[in-house]
């Protein structure tokens, strides 16, 4: 039997290759502030019912001020930061070279998990892990056509401060959620986006396009991402190690490729096939050896 722990966590990379896809096309007109705080506000009174309807008045009976404060943690550390500082990052060294130094993370999640969590991590998990790294990073540069080479520090310290705060808020998530069920922790996790969000979108706000229009069209993407997706990314962090969970949810590139090829945006060739193949076998080691 396949543990569900690593399955999820991979699971939830799908779910966020299909919205990512759909937020681009939508960043183009809106603010990633307004589309966070689309997200928080379609999502949180379903996670909120749902765990009233389930627990009744004993839910969030077991929130702890330590755990909201390792949630709080993981909102700053992606929503309200790390989704800026990585657009900014692109705008300046380009999409390819932001999200090839910002897809290390895992590196530094595990890293925290073997040296302050006390994770195993051997050889098997450790080839796991770079198979998949490596093979996501050559699918980045594989699926982007930048042939200018910008040596612009602030530019790459962004995109590597992104790396260190995606590592930040896989680690919180982690740590935040134990001792809570999966819809108590996200349901936290959205209270605090929308609280440290919605303040400042009147701030950013840029779409000339109604909300209601553009908020109406994301629906389908918000509700695999912020809710099933979240759900899967959860579980997937509680019931596995940080090398594996963070590893396997950080796999949307993988995922987009067939996507991509099916729709006629990319083109097979022998370096993708590799760079599949490598991802794949990593994800595989890392499932069964997770």
């Amino acid at each position: 039997m396949l543990p569900l722990g690593p399955l999820a966590a991979f699971s939830s990379s799908i779910t966020w290759a299909y919205a990512s896809a759909h937020y681009a096309r939508t960043s183009r007109t809106v603010s990633s502030v307004e589309v966070n705080v689309a997200r928080a506000t379609t999502v949180l009174p379903i996670y909120l019912i749902l765990c009233f309807a389930i627990a009744g008045r004993h839910a969030f009976s077991d929130l702890t001020l330590h755990g909201a404060s390792w949630l709080l943690v993981s909102v700053l550390c992606s929503y309200v930061f790390a989704d800026n500082l990585f657009f900014i990052a692109a705008r300046r060294v380009g999409i390819s070279t932001a999200l090839t130094i910002a897809s290390t993370y895992p590196l530094w999640a595990a890293l925290y998990g073997v040296v302050l969590g006390g994770e195993k991590f051997g050889l098997g998990r450790a080839g796991g892990t770079l198979l998949c790294l490596g093979g996501v990073i050559a699918l980045v540069q594989l699926s982007h056509s930048e042939k200018t080479h910008v040596r612009d520090r602030i530019g790459l310290l962004l995109a590597f401060a992104t790396s260190v705060l995606w590592s930040g808020n896989t680690i919180s998530t982690k740590y935040g959620s134990v001792g809570l069920s999966v819809l108590e922790a996200n349901a936290v996790r959205y209270v605090f986006s929308f609280v440290l969000l919605s303040g400042a979108v009147r701030f950013v706000a840029k779409s000339a396009v109604p909300r209601r229009k553009w908020w109406v069209a994301l629906l389908p993407a918000i509700l695999a991402d912020a809710f099933l997706g979240s759900i899967l990314y959860v579980y997937g962090l509680g019931h596995s190690d940080l090398a594996v969970g963070a590893t396997l949810s950080s796999l949307a590139p993988l995922v987009s490729v067939p996507v991509a090829i099916a729709l006629g945006e990319e083109r097979w060739n022998p370096a993708r096939f590799v760079a599949v193949c490598a991802t794949v076998l990593g994800v595989a080691i890392l499932i069964l050896g997770g």
